[in-house]
């Protein structure tokens, strides 16, 4: 493929690339409406920008300013272990009951909807491993820097798994449960790129931007 495009005019390999960026992003545009469609809530959407501006405001009188180290491995403990067997067990001892979550597919107010939420999602994951990186404090924010492995169900048996750096960033209450919590990471290299033919493509404009 690359010999083809080398010997033919650069206007026509730009055409190409223009044609076939085009395509590619009317395809993420439909997919990001099914996505809005299949993951969404009975609840109204609220803007990303002001879900987490009005969670923030509604725990920063509760968040602990002083967590222990031992609530901190906790916090890793469990987010390290992507299984149902410790969703179910241990997600009611980590989170509180009133937890504001969000990451870039959902927005989540309470501890019920999303266990259920992870419970799903395990369900769909063949791999999983977290590395720690470090993390950092400030006034009772605390930040996760992490690396995620994770393969998926529907990933070919040769597939290697996909690697994802990202933060969380967290809040924990006086019971050192976790009542804010929000993901930081590229959402496009654990759904989109893995999409057929539509993966491809966005894998091949990346190359050649």
């Amino acid at each position: 493929m690359v010999k083809c495009i080398q010997n033919v005019a650069p206007g026509v390999s730009a055409l190409r690339t223009m044609n076939l960026t085009n395509q590619c992003l009317s395809g993420l545009m439909c997919l990001t409406a099914c996505l809005a469609a299949g993951c969404a809530s009975n609840s109204t959407k609220t803007d990303p920008a002001n879900y987490t501006a009005q969670a923030l405001q509604a725990t920063a009188s509760v968040k602990n300013t002083h967590v222990s180290p031992e609530i901190i491995q906790r916090f890793k403990d469990y987010n390290g272990d992507f299984s149902s067997n410790n969703i179910v067990m241990h997600t009611k001892e980590v989170y509180a009951a009133d937890v504001w979550f969000r990451d870039p597919f959902k927005e989540i107010h309470g501890e019920p909807e999303f266990e259920a939420y992870l419970l799903r999602g395990s369900s769909a994951v063949a791999q999983y491993s977290m590395e720690w990186s470090d993390v950092a404090k400030h006034d009772g924010d605390y930040y996760f820097r992490w690396v995620m492995t994770l393969r998926l169900n529907r990933d070919g048996k040769n597939d290697p798994p996909t690697l994802n750096n990202g933060i969380s960033h967290v809040r924990f209450d006086a019971d050192g449960k976790v009542i804010f919590h929000e993901d930081y990471f590229d959402a496009a290299t654990f759904l989109y790129e893995k999409v057929p033919v539509l993966g491809g493509g966005i894998r091949f404009i990346k190359k050649r931007l």
